[in-house]
C-alpha cells in the first residue's frame, strides 16, 4: 500500500513540475505589425486608419480591442473575412 501512495505521489509531482511552465507562460503579446502584415499580404495598402485599427487591436488594456479593429478595417472596406484575419493576427 505504501509502495501505491509513493507512486501516486511521485507521479502527482512529475504532473505538477510539468504543467507549472504551461500555466506560467505569459499570454501571447499583441502584434500591431502582424495585422498590418496580414492586410499588405491581402493585398491592401495599409495607410492610417488600417494603422489606427490595427494599434487598437493589439491595445491588450482594451478589453474591446477586437471589435473595435474589426469596425475600423471593415469602415475603410477591407472584406470581412480579411478584417477577422488581420485583428486575430493583432
Amino acid at each position: 500500500m505504501k509502495m501505491k501512495k509513493r507512486t501516486l505521489g511521485v507521479l502527482a509531482a512529475t504532473f505538477a513540475a510539468a504543467a507549472l511552465p504551461i500555466m506560467a507562460a505569459s499570454p501571447a503579446s499583441a502584434d500591431q505589425g502582424a495585422c498590418q502584415f496580414s492586410l499588405i499580404d491581402a493585398g491592401y495598402r495599409v495607410g492610417p486608419k488600417a494603422e489606427a485599427a490595427c494599434r487598437t487591436g493589439s491595445d491588450s488594456g482594451n478589453p474591446a480591442r477586437w471589435v473595435q479593429c474589426y469596425w475600423g478595417l471593415t469602415a475603410i472596406e477591407v472584406t470581412e473575412v480579411e478584417a477577422a484575419r488581420a485583428c486575430n493576427a493583432a
